[in-house]
């Protein structure tokens, strides 16, 4: 019994380490998925509106990350398609993509970045769940 209440315990006490994981979807400050990745080197949301993606990038302490270099590519996964995109600079930390998709619930976005804000990272998002 006091195994059992161990394992309930430390999983309640570890929840906030989860809070940006792909494992919960978390709501981020424009509404949509936001993630951490790097293992907390950064900080996206995606937000996606019909055929276009917005892509907000965060330091570790959520501030935004002005972007002045790199670049993102994504692979948008919906309905049994996946379509590729590329992301590109739209002023301060963002970035936008328009690919031949509708944003749909259900839909994930694979996102891979090279040097963008001084790091090359990967992360799966699911901006409309």
């Amino acid at each position: 019994m006091l195994q059992i209440l161990a394992v309930i315990l430390s999983l309640a006490l570890s929840a906030p380490a989860f809070a940006h994981s792909d494992s919960k979807w978390t709501k981020g400050p424009q509404g949509g998925h936001i993630v951490d990745a790097g293992g907390g080197k950064q900080h996206w949301e995606l937000v996606a509106n019909g055929n276009e993606l917005t892509l907000y990038v965060l330091d570790a302490n959520e501030k935004p990350l002005n972007i002045d270099s790199g670049s993102a590519k994504g692979q948008v996964l919906i309905g049994g398609k996946t379509i590729n995109v590329e992301f590109k600079p739209a002023g301060g930390n963002m970035l936008k993509a328009i690919g031949d998709f509708s944003a749909a619930k259900g839909m994930k976005v694979i996102l891979t970045t090279s040097k963008l804000g001084g790091e090359s990272l990967q992360a799966r998002l699911a901006p409309l769940n």
